[in-house]
């Protein structure tokens, strides 16, 4: 075995990399709001461009250390997987650098800010396509007849929880853009029902990965049908965009513009616009501006309850006060 293995990883992340920029709506700019009429600003142009050499560098490097460290699977491994914190540090340069060029410039004062909300996400909000739930219900009836009880219960668990999960996402804040109030929330909810069948269809994809691995000889099958559900997740992903940005707008939506720019919320976004933090924002969850996830409100108590109890639990197993499953246990 040799290094030459890392490279399918290395090519991933890389591809990732460069088109995190594409897949971000073109006002928020790696997690900078700016105005439209700022999109195509030679400035942030010249991020872009500096954010996609730093890449195409990071991963040269990586391909060297591949090629040099050829029958050292394990230092190519090690800086395989360390290029996530380095696409993660280059994506925060260019966060960084864009900041300065708005303050310095003091885009922000510009334009006539604003907010829009759309109140049938809560009288009418998107439902749990529970029929997307079945793949992951044969998985699991199948399991069951062969008699895996090892893995029914971690399988029954993951089935019955994420569509609470679901449920939950579909009545987080939705991501609206004050200058196309209309068009931006149909996307959005249209955004949310993909996302919705997509992370049910995630459960049934794990649960077979899961029982295919255990199984001897069908080793090879089990990353066939992961490497399949991951391609057909970055596909969906480039064709919506974040948020939906990137689905395309029906006939009258192409000239709605109310004249506003989406509120400037940037000093309550940290580290690249991955981290929220607002104590005025009674929102628990918000959408990241980068990727499509989200993420808590890191100032609200809630939150700080839920960081809590996970500290504790940590804590108490720490401690040997309770058990966590071992290794090998269920999965």
């Amino acid at each position: 075995m040799t290094s030459l293995i890392a490279l399918p990883m290395i090519t991933l992340l890389t591809g990732l990399a460069l088109a995190i920029p594409r897949l971000t709506p073109p006002t928020v700019p790696f997690g900078v709001r700016v105005a439209a009429v700022r999109a195509k600003d030679p400035a942030i142009l010249r991020v872009r461009q500096t954010y996609m050499f730093r890449v195409a560098v990071a991963a040269m490097i990586a391909l060297v250390v591949c090629l040099v460290a050829y029958d050292n699977v394990i230092v190519a491994g090690i800086f395989a997987n360390a290029l996530i914190a380095i696409h993660g540090v280059i994506y925060a340069l260019a966060n960084r650098q864009l900041r300065a060029i708005k303050r310095q410039e003091w885009w922000q004062a510009e334009h006539r800010y604003g907010v829009t909300t759309d109140i049938t996400f809560r009288t009418d909000p998107v439902r749990v396509p529970v029929l997307w739930l079945s793949p992951a219900v044969v998985v699991l009836l199948a399991t069951m007849l062969l008699g895996r009880w090892d893995l029914v219960i971690p399988m029954a668990a993951m089935t019955v929880l994420m569509p609470l999960l679901v449920r939950v996402l579909m009545r987080a804040r939705p991501v609206l853009d004050a200058a196309q109030p209309v068009g931006s929330s149909r996307r959005y909810r249209t955004y949310l029902r993909g996302t919705a069948r997509m992370m049910l269809l995630m459960v049934a994809a794990v649960n077979l990965v899961v029982l295919l691995t255990t199984t001897p000889g069908w080793e090879i099958v089990s990353g066939v049908v992961m490497t399949a559900f991951l391609i057909g997740l970055v596909v969906w992903m480039v064709r919506v965009g974040h948020a939906g940005h990137r689905l395309r707008k029906l006939p009258g939506e192409e000239d709605e513009d109310t004249g506003l720019t989406q509120r400037d919320d940037d000093k309550h976004w940290y580290m690249g616009g991955t981290l929220y933090a607002n104590r005025q924002d009674r929102a628990v969850l918000v959408h990241h501006r980068v990727g499509m996830s989200w993420t808590l409100n890191m100032a609200h108590p809630v939150t700080w309850t839920l960081l809590a109890a996970l500290a504790l639990l940590v804590a108490l197993a720490g401690f040997g006060v309770i058990d966590l499953p071992a290794r090998g246990e269920g999965f």
